[in-house]
């Protein structure tokens, strides 16, 4: 009878700690790549291009801080892009300045993202793309 109670205790005790594990890995996962972090894109744009469909989030989130999503899904037969990094370039609008380039993280295949303080507030746009073939998207940093 006593080494019931023991081992029914124990065994409460084992399911509570894997509960907690699990509740804790659970509630602190980071958001995907995607954008599910809460936050609405500012800016968004998808256009399919000549070997697949290239997706595009820009998050203006205040003193001049950007995020850029990028998503390229390619075609079937077009093995070699999903491996190359896009082509990307921030100017402001109606300015005559050379443009800022961003540096991308590879966050899994096909899907990129940056992070960047822009010099100054205004109308911005950003280049995105591959060889010749390129998108723009024009938003707002404040």
């Amino acid at each position: 009878m006593r080494t019931r109670v023991v081992a029914a205790i124990l065994a409460v005790g084992v399911v509570a700690f894997v509960g907690i594990f699990v509740w804790t890995v659970v509630w602190t996962l980071e958001p995907q790549a995607t954008g599910a972090q809460g936050d609405a894109p500012t800016a968004e744009t998808s256009e399919q291009l000549s070997d697949g469909r290239l997706d595009v989030q820009v998050y203006a989130l205040g003193d001049r801080n950007v995020r850029l999503e990028i998503q390229f899904m390619p075609d079937a037969d077009a093995i070699e892009l999903a491996v190359q990094r896009p082509e990307v370039n921030f100017a402001m609008v109606d300015m005559h300045m050379d443009g800022i380039d961003s540096p991308l993280e590879l966050v899994e295949a096909g899907v990129w993202r940056a992070n960047l303080k822009l010099p100054m507030a205004g109308r911005w746009v950003v280049n995105v793309g591959f060889g010749d073939e390129f998108m723009e998207i024009e938003f707002d940093a404040k």
